[in-house]
C-alpha cells in the first residue's frame, strides 16, 4: 500500500521552498502554520490546483499545526507574505494561491477579456443566405451558439459528454464558411488523440449535409496546439512578433489546456481572429499547472462571457447506466457514486467488482490476454499490406488497407485506466504481468501485436505525446505502425523504425490523464477506493475530493458502450 500511496513532491522540495521564502521574504512573525501553508500549496499544484479553498479541510497533508484554518490565516497575515504586490501568496475571498500564479491566470483572462468584442462588420458582398433547415435539428443552447459566430469573437461552449458539442461546432464552421468563404479557419486540440478525434468527427458529420462548402469544411486544418505554435525547445516560434495566419480557431478539449499553451496561442493570433473554446470543465486539470478553462467556467469569470457563453446540457447519446453514473457524480458527488455502484446490479454496460490489491485483477488479466491475442492476430493481417521496399525506410507511408484499418478500430476498442503509473495496480504493474521479463530488456524484445505509445511531440514524424500505435515484424524488420494526419489532412499510416521515437511505452493499459481526448467501446478502470481507509489503519485518503470526482469522471466518460470499474476489497486495510 505504501508503493501505492505516495507523495507526489518530495518533502525536501517544501522545506528548500519554505528556507528560501524565510530568505528572500523574511515574515514580521514566524509560526509553525505557515509550513502547512507551503506543503498545501504545493500539493495542491501536484493535482493542478492553482487555488486552494481555505474552508476545506486539507486531505493528503498532515497539518503541523491545529485550529486550520483560523489559526494559519492569522499566522498568514502576520507574516505579511500576503502584503503588498510583491508578497509570494495571494489570498483571494476565501481562496490562497502562489502569487506568480494568480497573477499569470489574471493575466491571460485579461488578454481573453480584451478580444472579447462584438463583430461590427462582415464581409457583406460575400454573405450567402444560410438555410435554416440546417438548424431545425439544434436544440435552443446549439442554435445560439451558432447564432454568436456572427457577433462575437469570443465564444465559450460547454458541455458533457454526448451533449453534441462536436456537432455545434460543425454547424458553427458551417455558418462562418457561408458568411466568409474565404476565411482562413483553423481547428485545434492538446493531444494528437484529441485533435484525431475532432477531426473524424467533423468528417462523419459533413456526410449527414448537403452544402456547397462541405469541400471546404473538410480541408480545414486540424493540429495539436503544439504543432500550431511550432513548439520547439526553446518555446513556441509563432508569437506576436510572426502571428498564425487565421480568422477563426476552435479548440476542442479545452479542460486539457493550461496557462503556457493558453497564453501562447493567444500571442500568436491576430487581434482580430475570431475564437471558438470548447470543452467539459468537469474533467481532469490539465498535468501541468494552470486550468483555464476551469476558471473560465467559475461564476467570478464566467460573469464577463455571459453574452458568449454557451452550456449545453441535454444529452444525445444514452449510455444507460454509464449516463446513471456519470450524472450521479456530477449531480451529487463521490458518496452518491459509490453508493450506487455498490447497489447496482450487473447491467448490459456496467460492471462492478471487488479485488484484492496484492494482485491485477482477475478481470483485467483475462480481457488483456485475449486483447493481446487479437492484437497479435490482426497484425499479422498486415504483413502482406506492407511493401518490402517500406523495411527499408526509416520512415515510410503505408497505403491504408481494410487489414490496417479492422487493426486500429481494434485497438481503439479497449481503454484500461489507472490512476498513476505506479503501485499495486499501477500501469506498469499490468505492463509487467503481460510482457514478462521482456519488459525490461527493450523493445526488441517485446512481441509484435504490443501496444506503443509515444511520449513525446515529434512532428518530423507526424507524432505527438499520446498516440498510439503498434510493433509489427521481428527482427531487423521490427517498426512501429502509427495511424498520423500529414500535412495536408490526411489520415496516413506510417512504418516507423523504433530508433526515430525519442520516448515510448507500451500501451495496454495507460494513467487516466494519458486516456483525455479518447474514447472506447470497452473502458476497464482500477481504482484502489482510498476513501474506504480508517483512522486507526493511519491512512490518508491520496486525492481530494475533487481531484478524484475529476479523475473517476474522466476515466468513466471515456466509455461508449462497456464500462467495469474495480476496487478493492476491505481485506486491503
Amino acid at each position: 500500500m505504501n508503493e501505492q500511496f505516495q507523495k507526489k513532491f518530495s518533502p525536501d522540495l517544501s522545506k528548500s521552498l519554505l528556507a528560501t521564502l524565510k530568505r528572500y521574504f523574511p515574515p514580521k512573525e514566524f509560526n509553525e502554520a505557515l509550513i502547512d501553508i507551503v506543503n498545501i500549496l504545493i500539493d495542491g499544484l501536484s493535482s493542478g490546483d492553482m487555488y486552494i479553498d481555505i474552508k476545506e479541510t486539507p486531505i493528503n497533508i498532515e497539518l503541523k499545526h491545529k485550529g486550520w484554518p483560523n489559526v494559519h490565516l492569522k499566522a498568514l497575515r502576520a507574516s505579511g507574505w500576503v502584503t503588498g504586490t510583491n508578497s509570494p501568496i495571494v489570498l483571494y475571498g476565501n481562496k490562497i494561491s502562489w502569487r506568480r500564479t494568480h497573477e499569470e491566470i489574471i493575466s491571460t483572462v485579461r488578454k481573453i477579456l480584451l478580444r472579447n468584442e462584438p463583430i461590427n462588420s462582415l464581409d457583406q458582398e460575400l454573405i450567402m443566405p444560410i438555410n435554416p433547415i440546417n438548424l431545425d435539428h439544434l436544440n435552443i443552447q446549439q442554435k445560439k451558439a451558432v447564432n454568436l459566430v456572427e457577433t462575437q469573437k469570443i465564444i465559450l461552449l460547454s458541455g458533457g459528454p454526448g451533449t453534441g458539442k462536436t456537432s455545434t461546432v460543425l454547424q458553427m464552421l458551417l455558418y462562418a464558411l457561408t458568411k466568409n468563404p474565404t476565411h482562413k479557419f483553423a481547428m485545434a486540440a492538446p493531444t494528437g488523440k484529441a485533435a484525431k478525434k475532432l477531426k473524424d468527427t467533423i468528417q462523419a458529420g459533413i456526410k449527414d449535409y448537403e452544402s456547397p462548402l462541405n469541400n471546404q469544411l473538410s480541408k480545414i486544418p486540424c493540429k495539436t496546439l503544439h504543432k500550431w505554435l511550432e513548439a520547439g525547445a526553446n518555446g513556441f516560434k509563432r508569437n506576436s512578433q510572426r502571428l498564425l495566419n487565421l480568422d477563426l480557431i476552435v479548440v476542442d478539449e479545452m479542460s486539457m489546456v493550461d496557462l503556457s499553451i493558453m497564453n501562447g496561442l493567444l500571442d500568436s493570433l491576430p487581434q482580430s481572429c475570431q475564437i471558438i473554446l470548447v470543452g467539459d470543465p468537469d474533467q481532469l486539470l490539465p498535468i501541468e499547472s494552470g486550468g483555464i478553462w476551469q476558471i473560465l467556467q467559475s461564476k467570478e469569470i464566467n460573469k464577463n462571457f455571459q453574452s458568449n457563453s454557451v452550456k449545453l446540457t441535454k444529452s444525445y447519446r444514452n449510455k444507460g447506466d454509464i449516463a446513471l453514473l456519470r450524472n450521479t457524480l456530477k449531480n451529487e458527488g463521490l458518496d452518491a457514486f459509490w453508493r450506487v455502484l455498490s447497489i447496482k446490479e450487473e447491467s448490459s454496460n456496467i460492471n462492478h467488482h471487488l479485488s484484492s490489491l496484492k494482485r491485477i485483477p482477475d478481470p483485467v488479466v483475462s480481457t488483456l490476454l485475449n486483447y493481446k491475442k487479437n492484437l497479435i492476430e490482426f497484425t499479422e493481417n498486415c504483413l502482406h499490406c506492407i511493401p518490402n521496399e517500406a523495411w527499408q525506410s526509416s520512415m515510410f507511408e503505408v497505403a491504408t488497407s481494410e487489414e490496417i484499418l479492422n487493426l486500429f478500430n481494434f485497438i481503439d476498442s479497449l481503454l484500461v485506466l489507472c490512476p498513476q503509473r505506479y503501485g499495486n495496480w499501477g500501469v506498469q504493474k499490468i505492463h509487467q504481468l503481460l510482457l514478462g521479463e521482456s519488459f525490461g530488456k527493450g523493445v526488441q524484445n517485446w512481441a509484435q501485436g504490443t501496444p506503443i505509445m509515444a511520449r513525446s511531440n515529434q512532428a518530423e514524424l507526424g507524432l505527438a505525446n499520446g498516440d498510439v500505435g503498434i510493433i509489427i515484424g521481428n527482427g531487423d524488420k521490427r517498426r512501429f505502425l502509427f495511424n498520423v494526419f500529414s500535412e495536408e489532412q490526411r489520415l496516413v499510416t506510417r512504418l516507423i523504425n523504433p530508433s526515430r521515437l525519442n520516448l515510448f511505452d507500451p500501451a495496454f493499459a495507460m494513467t487516466i490523464h494519458k486516456s483525455q481526448g479518447s474514447e472506447a467501446n470497452q473502458v476497464v478502470l482500477l481504482w484502489p477506493d482510498a476513501s474506504k481507509m480508517s483512522e486507526e489503519n493511519n491512512l490518508r485518503k491520496l486525492y481530494s475530493d475533487d481531484y478524484e470526482k475529476r479523475m473517476i469522471y474522466t476515466a468513466i466518460t471515456r466509455a461508449k458502450k462497456q464500462l467495469t470499474v474495480i476496487t478493492n476489497k476491505e481485506e486491503d486495510f
